[in-house]
């Protein structure tokens, strides 16, 4: 299994996937390796063998000093070139021309490539299973490697990150030649399926859909709102703060729901390009002293800020699944979620909106704040909906797909 990330270490939305669902397939009597390019030297696992390709063949690269990946789960060309110019920054001036990372993140993944293509072939596996396309040029030299069938694991595509407004030429390209080289795609709902069949030319029998599951949420977590909630109840938008996201549609809906009712306060927590603008709206339609922008929340954080919400919205414009409604579910927060949205296929107990529709999600977040039977009606059947996606369902359609792919071989 390729990945470019594994909590505790990096903990982006595909490296919580990817923890949980090896661990699910782990319980199950698979062998997993994981290999992921960069990860402290000492990392390990009590359930599967992890192998991290920088400290396997140092030789591939200058070593100059330990510093944290530049490749995150959502990295973008744009923000990886921004990274590396400040980690070229912090060099010396003779450093700087053995410069740890390449000029961009397009290198960073040809050079996985031709360290998993070196541990392919000493490596004893049967299947390969790749997740982001950063990893896909190192699954298909794996599979060049091997012979060995390969699966790609999309959770998110370059439409999905521009809200389908455009997309990085390079990145597609990636993409689509990993889909094209993979046996099987596994998807995590069929609002990808579709995209893939659309934008990228996969044929539909090559594609098997997966959805994720609920992350289990620490239900000690506490936070003191008190204050707040002596006069106002609260609606909470936790996310990237980009296009993808629809964080300006939570801003106008917000505003109608503050003209039918003054005591709400909403927090927008997350970070990203759209947040200086979102607080220059909600400063110039004057509802500056409802709006709480708390910034980037770790996950006990998010915990936290779930435990006293009232009402949970996702107004996604592309959203290939979405985690987060989840997690404040689990958490007993009634969720608004997109109908753009892959987890939209699987919950039942949520109330769903088109991201572009204010006035409907204004509306269902006053019916939650307002209507008691409606609000515990959503909130204990919600809760109990996601407490039973488990991580078992996926890794057993995993396995099936492993064994499909065994099979034909």
């Amino acid at each position: 299994m390729l990945g470019w990330e594994l909590p505790p270490f990096f903990a982006g939305g595909v490296g919580m996937v990817c923890y949980h669902l090896t661990k699910a397939l782990c319980d199950h009597g698979v062998d997993v390796t994981y290999v992921m390019p960069f990860g402290p030297r000492m990392i390990c696992s009590g359930y599967m063998k992890i192998m991290v390709a920088d400290h396997l063949f140092p030789k591939l690269r200058f070593k100059l000093k330990e510093v944290e990946t530049l490749i995150g789960a959502y990295t973008t060309p744009e923000s990886y070139g921004e990274d590396y110019q400040k980690y070229l920054a912090s060099l010396s001036s003779k450093d700087r021309s053995k410069s740890l990372y390449g000029p961009n993140v397009f290198q960073e993944a040809q050079l996985f490539a031709r360290k998993v293509r070196l541990i392919a072939f000493n490596e004893d596996f049967d299947v390969i299973h790749a997740h982001d396309h950063w990893t896909f040029p190192a699954a298909i030299a794996a599979k060049k490697a091997s012979g060995k069938p390969l699966i790609v694991h999309v959770h998110i595509t370059e439409f999905d990150k521009t809200g389908g407004t455009g997309v990085n030429q390079r990145v597609y390209d990636m993409e689509r030649e990993g889909m094209h080289a993979a046996d099987l795609v596994i998807v995590v709902s069929n609002f990808v399926k579709q995209r893939l069949m659309n934008n990228y030319g996969v044929p539909e029998e090559k594609i098997r859909v997966v959805h994720n599951a609920a992350e289990m949420m620490d239900e000690t977590a506490d936070h003191d709102a008190s204050k707040i909630k002596e006069t106002d109840k609260i609606v909470l938008f936790i996310g990237r703060i980009t296009l993808q996201k629809g964080p300006d549609y939570f801003v106008e809906a917000a505003r109608k729901v503050l003209e039918k009712d003054q005591n709400v306060k909403f927090i927008m927590a997350g970070t990203g390009d759209m947040l200086p603008r979102m607080i220059e709206r909600v400063a110039e339609i004057g509802i500056a002293n409802k709006f709480i922008f708390p910034g980037f929340v770790s996950r006990d954080e998010v915990a936290k800020l779930n435990k006293i919400a009232d009402v949970f919205v996702m107004p996604s414009v592309s959203e290939p699944f979405g985690l987060v409604p989840l997690e404040a579910m689990w958490q007993e927060t009634p969720a608004i979620i997109s109908r753009q949205s892959g987890v939209s296929e699987v919950l039942n107990h949520v109330l769903k909106v088109d991201f572009w529709d204010v006035n409907d999600i204004a509306a269902k977040t006053l019916a939650l704040l307002h209507y008691r039977s409606l609000h515990q009606q959503i909130k204990q059947h919600g809760a109990l909906e996601v407490r039973n996606m488990t991580w078992e369902g996926p890794a057993q359609k995993c396995m099936d797909i492993y064994k499909e792919l065994a099979g034909n071989r």
